[in-house]
């Protein structure tokens, strides 16, 4: 593939894990209305790793299939199972536990103003290990779509917050933190991997899942009950739409980089209110989210425009 159609890919790409992202929020917020957060948070994650498992097979049995021919199929980078571990941990364990303790203790408003900030985090970092000033345009259009969404999230913070806020807050800076380092370190240890995508993270999310089940387990023994309805919701979460989420976002994260992937979260909340709006589940968004809105796309613009330059102009 050329380089113009690589852009032309990461646009298509980016664009269809939005939608998928968003798509998540309201299925996850209609199965909470049924189950508990463990339930949900197990058994979508569960039958992730279950649709995950499938497509390695498939991807094990194409690759057996081209043995002796010429083939481009690339050789998986191997985990060290601390690799793994450390993977699961900060990428499926520990940010889900995290946030939603944070939610818990300080409601869903304020963990998300927390997360806002992932890309400016990142993209620090990122400059950080490549001893490296990101360019300019970079460097504006996160900060201009960072503040976009600080807009967006500040008029749901009056009324909406918990019991306790400053407890809250911490846990939702521990997720943050946990996500970014999960972006960088996944990035970083398959940097030069370019096949399917599957085999290289189902390991890491049936590890993670392992606690996950174990929470729902407490749950469940506390008289936690769940209905078929809401498997059958879980079942679709996982396997109809977080699958294909997951694939996108790693790939992303290969080819995009880690601040440019969280970057993308930023569209994600806008577009679940917008769709809210539309679908009459919630109200129509007010002026300053709007302006929000407006400002998180601008900067959005400003870092994929920069992004989908050609590799020759460096200069920022």
């Amino acid at each position: 593939m050329n380089e113009q159609g690589r852009r032309v890919r990461l646009v298509r790409e980016s664009a269809a894990l939005v939608t998928l992202l968003a798509s998540t929020w309201l299925m996850v917020g209609a199965s909470l209305h049924e189950a508990g957060i463990a339930t949900v948070s197990a058994g979508r994650t569960g039958f992730a790793v279950l649709g995950l498992l499938t497509l390695t097979w498939w991807s094990t049995l194409r690759a057996s299939s081209s043995t002796g021919k010429h083939s481009t199929h690339a050789v998986a980078p191997r985990y060290r199972w601390w690799q793994v571990a450390l993977l699961a941990l900060s990428g499926v364990t520990a940010y889900t536990v995290l946030s939603t303790v944070a939610i818990n203790l300080a409601g869903p408003a304020l963990p998300t103003l927390v997360m806002s900030l992932t890309p400016a985090v990142v993209l620090v970092a990122e400059g950080m290990l490549a001893r490296a000033r990101p360019p300019t345009r970079t460097i504006v259009g996160t900060a201009l779509a960072v503040a976009g969404a600080v807009l967006y999230v500040i008029p749901q913070l009056a009324g909406a917050l918990g019991h306790d806020v400053a407890l809250g807050a911490l846990f939702a800076v521990a997720a943050m933190l946990s996500m970014a380092f999960y972006g960088l370190y996944f990035a970083r240890v398959n940097r030069t991997y370019q096949g399917a995508m599957a085999p290289q993270i189902m390991p890491v999310f049936a590890v993670g899942a392992i606690p996950l089940a174990i929470w729902a387990s407490v749950e469940f023994a506390a008289g936690a009950t769940v209905s078929w309805t809401v498997i059958g919701m879980l079942a679709l979460l996982g396997t109809v739409i977080y699958v294909p989420a997951y694939l996108l976002q790693h790939r992303i994260l290969l080819i995009g980089g880690p601040s440019y992937s969280a970057l993308l979260g930023l569209a994600v909340p806008p577009l679940v209110g917008v769709s809210s709006a539309m679908l009459h589940l919630a109200g129509v968004p007010p002026p300053m989210q709007i302006a929000g809105m407006a400002l998180t796309l601008l900067g959005m613009f400003l870092v994929i425009r920069r992004k989908l330059e050609p590799a020759k102009e460096t200069i920022s």
